[in-house]
């Protein structure tokens, strides 16, 4: 258990996606929030709880915390329901709604019985929110889908906005915040604009980890990434998955992160690392259930013509990526600083997008391409320049051609503008 003056005298700055949790308090269903470790989810908890206690006025003794990294508290839970509930009522008798919060529900022997018994049979009383850093082990744990029964929200890193928010930017932020439908496109200064990419910069390199934006100074930023890294890739995931290879693991996440933006064939990986394709693959689907990177796939309608089968890959955060490569140099001294843009667009389409399953990639035979393609109600695609342009990429005339979208991004250094159907903005406005 955990002392709630603690959590309440927690000086906290809110995430994005707080009101949008805060809405499912009301209901049912135990909420889940998914996530890889760093990226904020006990934060939003202690959020939660404030939330509770301040804004509702919820009694402390009606609110409950159990990290199960703590083995009195997983004990507790894996003995079953009947042992919460005696907890709870005999600190909290009256008869009046409970809220439990639930710290890295994976370790758990069986979440499905717990949640569905509490879901089921006490829902009118309990609220139940949870934490989960793997999404693969949650699966497996769970022994049925539990529709109707929880309400899961993906948690990432920091966005760029929410970045700015977290180093203390709030005109700034409030400025780009202006932006988000792209109708009326109002210059930018250029004083504003070289704070924004000296922001952006950093935030390409260092990434979002709360933790790691909080902290002052390019060689603590790298020590708590080094952390991240070892604790994280290097000791938890082969902990809870027992990989049977950890030298060929690290090789892989090793490759992923030297080729982030690039096609990925899993025959080709497994024929150069000597490893079988079905460990390649299971590798790779680690690390997706783990939150370190994505595989986005191809946008098409005529199988004939256009690409693949052939996913792209992108990482979560960045300052994790250039941890596991080791190279924190500046922007214009890299050869991958394209890359590191596009993987950034990636990442702030996060929030943009109903799901990650939606940004997608088109590419045809003969070599036409767009970045990305958000396939949704409204086909948008977007193509990433590193430099400033107000060109039209020839990849986005062709894709409007042949889909005929209202609009199309070209995001790039500094261009602000619109020509037609070609809508141009810098990195930090997406």
């Amino acid at each position: 258990m955990s002392d709630l003056k603690q959590i309440f005298n927690k000086s906290l700055i809110k995430r994005r996606i707080l009101p949008q949790i805060i809405d499912w308090i009301p209901n049912k269903e135990a909420i889940i929030l998914m996530g890889s470790r760093q990226v904020g989810k006990t934060s939003l908890l202690f959020l939660l709880i404030q939330h509770l206690l301040i804004n509702k006025k919820i009694a402390e003794k009606d609110i409950f915390y159990l990290d199960l990294e703590r083995f009195d508290n997983l004990a507790l839970l894996n003995a079953g329901v009947d042992g919460l509930l005696d907890y709870i009522y005999e600190q909290s008798p009256e008869n009046s709604r409970k809220f439990v919060f639930i710290d890295e529900i994976q370790y758990l022997d069986n979440p499905t019985n717990i949640l569905k018994l509490l879901v089921d049979h006490y829902s009118d009383r309990i609220k139940i929110f949870a934490t989960g850093s793997s999404a693969l082990t949650i699966k497996k744990k769970f022994k049925d889908s539990l529709v109707g029964r929880k309400i899961t929200f993906e948690i990432y890193s920091l966005d760029f906005r929410e970045y700015l928010r977290f180093k203390n930017e709030e005109k700034l932020k409030e400025l780009i915040n202006k932006y988000t439908s792209f109708n009326h496109l109002k210059p930018i200064s250029d004083i504003s604009h070289q704070k924004l990419i000296k922001h952006y910069f950093e935030y390409v390199l260092f990434g979002g980890y709360p933790a790691v934006v909080m902290l002052n100074g390019q060689e603590r930023k790298r020590k708590y990434l080094e952390d991240i890294y070892n604790s994280y890739v290097k000791k938890d995931i082969n902990a809870i998955f027992s990989l049977e290879n950890i030298t060929a693991f690290n090789r892989i996440v090793k490759f992923l992160s030297l080729n982030i933006g690039n096609l990925i064939n899993v025959q080709e990986v497994s024929k150069e690392m000597g490893i079988a394709r079905q460990t390649v693959e299971k590798y790779f689907s680690i690390l997706e259930s783990t939150y370190i990177c994505r595989f986005i796939n191809p946008y098409f309608t005529n199988k004939k013509k256009e690409i693949v089968k052939m996913p792209k890959v992108y990482f979560y955060d960045l300052g994790l990526r250039n941890r596991i490569i080791n190279d924190f140099r500046k922007n214009d001294e890299r050869i991958d600083a394209g890359a590191l843009i596009e993987n950034a667009v990636f990442k702030n389409l996060l929030k943009r997008t109903e799901s990650v399953e939606n940004i997608k990639f088109w590419r045809l035979k003969y070599g036409s391409e767009v970045d990305f393609v958000i396939d949704e109600e409204n086909i948008l695609p977007l193509e990433v320049k590193l430099k400033e342009t107000d060109t039209p990429p020839a990849g986005m005339v062709s894709f409007l051609r042949k889909y005929k979208s209202k609009t199309a991004i070209v995001v790039n250094k500094k261009t602000l503008k619109q020509k037609n159907e070609f809508v141009f903005i810098p990195f930090y406005l997406v």
